[in-house]
């Protein structure tokens, strides 16, 4: 089966999938833009030093970046360190054989995929896929743990807020929640706005 038939299918889920090629070679990175075009990606930025790739890394926001190891101002190990840290965008490293030696820090896994040169058609599209994947897992998991700490914080606040009802103005704790709730409808903010004033009137008023 031809490669290209056989991405076919993922060239619909990849669509306006968009992606920023960093490589120094001006003919590998041509090569790359029109692998990744034929299959549904958008390529929207190029840059042949790492320091021009962050830079339009941060301009644009891609979803992906590939990044060739051996880029010059700022290497692509050092590049795609700041985009795994920063949570920048997915990234994949394109190393050569001989320097994958390097892709260990103190004994520890490079964290990031890697593709070793040469690599053909079927390898990039997967270890792109799977780098997209991770990284949307990722940030999705962040997401819950910032959304489950910001439910905590406002749950103690509105807690507070409801025991300064209660004692103040005799109110039961359902009382207390409820009137919270029907100014948070009111007033078209959150519980955590009408709790935490609540609470700031409280402490001025002693």
């Amino acid at each position: 089966m031809d490669k290209k038939v056989r991405y076919t299918d993922r060239s619909r889920e990849m669509e306006k999938m968009r992606i920023v090629v960093a490589e120094r070679d001006n003919s590998l990175r041509k090569n790359l833009k029109e692998m990744l075009t034929q299959v549904g990606y958008l390529v929207v930025g190029e840059a042949d030093d790492g320091m021009t790739a962050l830079k339009v890394i941060r301009s644009l926001q891609p979803d992906i970046v590939l990044v060739a190891a051996n880029l010059p101002v700022l290497s692509g190990f050092e590049l795609a360190g700041i985009i795994e840290e920063s949570k920048l965008s997915a990234v994949v490293l394109m190393a050569d054989y001989g320097e994958k030696d390097l892709l260990c820090k103190d004994g520890e896994g490079w964290p990031i995929p890697v593709l070793v040169k040469p690599f053909d058609e079927v390898h990039l599209f997967s270890v792109l896929e799977y780098s997209y994947a991770a990284f949307a897992k990722l940030v999705s998991l962040d997401s819950e743990i910032h959304r489950l700490k910001t439910d905590l914080v406002t749950r103690k606040v509105v807690e507070k807020a409801k025991g300064i009802l209660m004692k103040t103005q005799g109110l039961t704790e359902e009382a207390a929640f409820k009137k919270m709730q029907s100014q948070s409808m009111k007033k078209r903010t959150s519980m955590k706005k009408i709790a935490e004033a609540v609470i700031t009137a409280y402490e001025v008023s002693k």
